[in-house]
């Protein structure tokens, strides 16, 4: 390991690591219309070129700030499906495409989260 003059590691001097070669699945490609969504959605946040669908998205090095940005794209894309959660259980594209196909078959209850309460007085001040 390099070392600057202190004796401590040189992290200027460290080679950058290369993602690609540190992947150890085969690329498959996305086939479902959901999986090619997803799918760019990881390149544009990992920045990388093509993702397959049974690459783990930390080992791409995603990290969980990146996760966020995955699930807010996910969001706008498919509706309110994806959770952090989810991302964290199945972190490949075809996990999570199964998890949005079978959110998608399920019946969607509109009913509001948050309950009327009665009002109250205003207390004096």
């Amino acid at each position: 390991l390099p070392l600057t003059p202190n004796g401590k590691v040189d992290r200027k001097a460290l080679p950058v690591p290369d993602v690609a070669s540190s992947v150890s699945t085969e690329y498959v490609a996305p086939q479902t219309q959901t999986q090619k969504v997803l799918a760019e959605i990881w390149a544009e946040v990992l920045g990388i070129e093509q993702v397959g669908i049974h690459d783990n998205f930390f080992d791409l090095g995603g990290h969980s700030l990146m996760a966020t940005q995955v699930v807010s794209r996910c969001r706008q894309a498919f509706g309110n499906e994806l959770t952090l959660q989810r991302l964290f259980e199945s972190p490949t594209i075809a996990g999570i495409a199964k998890n949005i196909e079978v959110l998608r078959q399920l019946p969607q209850d509109k009913t509001t989260l948050i309950s009327e309460t009665e009002e109250y007085e205003r207390f004096v001040l």
